[in-house]
């Protein structure tokens, strides 16, 4: 597909009432205030590439998900996103009576009546992959600054996730149920189904099948030029359909072959299998009247036509990532201008942050000292410094961080691992330095540098904490427990005591683990301080690099370097301190002129 990239990026300048609607939705979601520990963050984009999406027919509802990772509700048309409401009327004109004679469970009953009308990947569910909503996507332009390898995948993780595999489930077991019931009445045709089942008091339901070959029929049109709409309409002519469906004689399986035919012709080859699995699927199902098979195989086509899907999307982040970087930080300053002259954003608490911290720099410099023209982002980073490093978890990070607040929460965990290798570090030190233990220490080089990163190995994973296992939680505890075990082994081992430890020597670990680990001691503040200076040292000699650089400069430099295993870089101070300068370079070149300092002297 041949993109003008030019005239994209002027049709977003030149209609930016009609981009704003389209990147309404990520501030909305975030409530337009600093982004907290408790509200909903950003999702960012699994690294996977689609080819993972692999077999549709393990663990299918996987891949029946209607959401993908960057959600922009306001990119689909009102229509389908007031299909997925669940209300409750009386039954139409179309509705269907449930045969007794098929002594269908309560189960069915249920399902018939309350599943989803539409199919879990609609026109709607895939328009946030149309080009439109991908270039006004902030997340995603945001992230493309800081993800090489950024791609779009249909959105499981949490609770969100969950349920959309239940939803995409009961729909297919609907289905299932319904093809049944179309070949029971199609087998019999007794009179007494026909009338008006409004008047009748038997259960009914409103049939699917339509609606979900309109929606095969809308779908397949955004996925093949336009030269094949006619065969798409003539082949899939949901009157006809659904007339041959009703008098048993629907060549299901010649509307399969078809379908595979037309898909290979348009998706990527390695789509192919899982087109002829749908036509083996729906024959299988065809020739032994399983319905549950035949819906496995259009679960199969619907898999697919989402892949296809997202294979053009992912085509288009890697084709517009240059534009998408390169313009950044105009694109963000028109959005955000917009939204504060509108009053739908609101700042003032950000730039009160930064004035307080700004004044506190003041007062701490010499009176002979005089700011240079760095001076004023080096402000920021220092301020950021504090809230990445301090011992309680901030409330929020600055609006102004809105779309950088999960990176900002990943540095943070980062940096609080670090202080907290550093204790259990000193702690081990400290224990070895015992008369009962110094003794046996045979040479200084036992405690050479080669040691730490076993420590390190050994330390490091049971350090994390995140929302699952925060400081304090029982979870946290446990981990504590075992890092003593670790401590106390690692030290006997050093010390030449073999394999047996001590319940007393771990004891004493996890006291001091504990006490130093669970509260700002002054052990604490002392890492917490080196890592200060560490952190900002090496962030501002990054940052004034940065700024001489354009954003895609910066991106590609941000590549991870050869000497540094990517099992060491969650420890990697450097790797911290880059990625924190990016975030901070980017974040200036936006708000410096439209709040921080107003006429920044800094490079643009």
């Amino acid at each position: 597909m041949d993109m003008d990239l030019q005239k994209t990026k002027e049709a977003r300048r030149d209609t930016p009432g009609k981009q704003e609607e389209g990147t309404e939705c990520p501030l909305e979601a975030y409530g337009g205030s600093g982004h907290s520990k408790e509200s909903p963050k950003n999702e960012p984009l699994d690294r996977r590439d689609t080819n993972n999406l692999n077999d549709p027919t393990q663990g299918n509802q996987h891949h029946q998900n209607t959401q993908f990772a960057y959600n922009n509700e306001l990119c689909q048309p009102a229509a389908s996103r007031q299909l997925s409401r669940s209300t409750t009327v009386p039954p139409s004109s179309q509705a269907m009576r449930i045969p007794k004679e098929l002594g269908l469970g309560e189960k069915e009953h249920h399902l018939l009546g309350t599943a989803k009308r539409y199919p879990p990947v609609t026109k709607g569910t895939l328009s946030e992959l149309d080009l439109p909503c991908i270039m006004s996507n902030i997340n995603l332009r945001m992230d493309a600054n800081f993800d090489r390898d950024l791609h779009f995948k249909p959105d499981l993780d949490g609770e969100k996730g969950r349920r959309k595999r239940k939803e995409a489930a009961d729909y297919w077991e609907a289905m299932a149920t319904e093809i049944t019931i179309y070949a029971f009445r199609a087998a019999h045709q007794p009179d007494n189904m026909g009338g008006d089942v409004r008047a009748d008091p038997q259960p009914t339901f409103e049939p699917r099948l339509p609606a979900m070959f309109d929606t095969l029929q809308d779908v397949l049109k955004t996925l093949v030029p336009e030269r094949d709409h006619p065969s798409v309409t003539q082949n899939l002519e949901v009157p006809l359909l659904m007339q041959q469906i009703k008098k048993g004689v629907l060549d299901m399986v010649g509307v399969a072959n078809w379908l595979a035919a037309l898909l290979k012709t348009h998706c990527a080859p390695m789509r192919d299998e899982w087109a002829d699995r749908m036509v083996d699927q729906i024959s299988a199902g065809s020739r032994s009247q399983n319905s549950l098979e035949v819906v496995r195989g259009l679960q199969t086509l619907f898999a697919i036509l989402e892949a296809m899907k997202l294979d053009v999307a992912n085509h288009q982040i890697r084709a517009f990532r240059v534009l998408l970087i390169e313009d950044t930080i105009p694109f963000l300053q028109e959005y955000f201008r917009g939204k504060i002259e509108r009053d739908n954003f609101r700042v003032e608490s950000s730039r009160l942050w930064y004035q307080q911290l700004r004044g506190r720099e003041l007062r701490q410099m010499e009176d002979s000292a005089q700011p240079d023209s760095f001076w004023p982002l080096s402000v920021l980073f220092s301020g950021l410094s504090d809230l990445l490093l301090q011992f309680h978890s901030p409330e929020s990070f600055p609006e102004t961080f809105i779309f950088d607040s999960d990176r900002l929460w990943q540095l943070r965990a980062c940096l609080q691992n670090l202080i907290n290798l550093d204790i259990c570090w000193f702690i081990f030190d400290s224990y070895l330095q015992l008369p009962m233990n110094k003794r046996y220490i045979t040479t200084p080089a036992q405690l050479s540098a080669p040691l730490y990163p076993t420590f390190r190995s050994r330390i490091g994973s049971l350090m994390d904490e995140n929302d699952d296992c925060p400081r304090g939680s029982p979870q946290w505890r446990k981990n504590i427990q075992c890092i003593a075990l670790e401590i106390a082994r690692l030290a006997g081992a050093v010390c030449g005591y073999g394999a047996m430890v001590s319940d007393e020597a771990i004891a004493t670990i996890q006291k001091a683990l504990e006490q130093n680990l669970s509260n700002e001691t002054q052990c604490f503040q002392y890492f917490q301080n080196c890592l200060r200076e560490r952190l900002l040292a090496a962030t501002l000699s990054s940052a004034k690099k940065y700024l001489e650089m354009s954003p895609l400069a910066i991106c590609e430099s941000q590549r991870g370097h050869p000497h540094v295993p990517a099992s060491q870089q969650h420890y990697d101070i450097e790797r911290i301190s880059m990625r924190l300068a990016h975030m901070g370079v980017l974040h200036w070149r936006v708000w410096a002129p439209i709040l921080y300092v107003r006429e920044s002297v800094l490079p643009h």
